[in-house]
């Protein structure tokens, strides 16, 4: 993905940074967990990419979930587009090969807890 901005903006270089987080440290901030793929999941990650904003569209500090990578915006935009109704659209999700999760840290409070490596 550095490599991909990078060459979208025709200058730098990539850089890619690494932290930890202790798992146990999220027991005092407010945490969303989706373990797979799901309408639920998919209502959400829709919320956050129509937000007209630039607040977040919710309150938790720290969201873990499925990726949405690009294979997952197609089958976004086919529902988006009526093509597919919701459950379609976690139907063809799940049968996707590898699922890869993400954490999201969007408050101070959870940034905090990143320790760079």
């Amino acid at each position: 993905m550095a490599q991909v901005k990078v060459e979208q903006l025709e200058s730098g270089s990539p850089i890619v940074q690494s932290y930890l987080v202790d798992d146990n440290s999220l027991n005092d901030l407010c945490v969303l967990r989706f373990d797979s793929y799901s309408e639920e999941w998919a209502k959400f990650i829709l919320l956050n990419r129509n937000n007209p904003t630039n607040k977040p569209a919710h309150e938790y500090d720290v969201v873990i979930g499925p990726i949405a990578n690009d294979r997952v915006g197609v089958q976004l935009w086919r529902y988006e587009n009526h093509s597919i109704d919701l459950s379609t659209l976690v139907h063809n999700l799940q049968f996707m090969k590898g699922i890869t999760f993400q954490y999201f840290f969007g408050t101070e409070r959870a940034i905090k807890l990143l320790q760079r490596i």
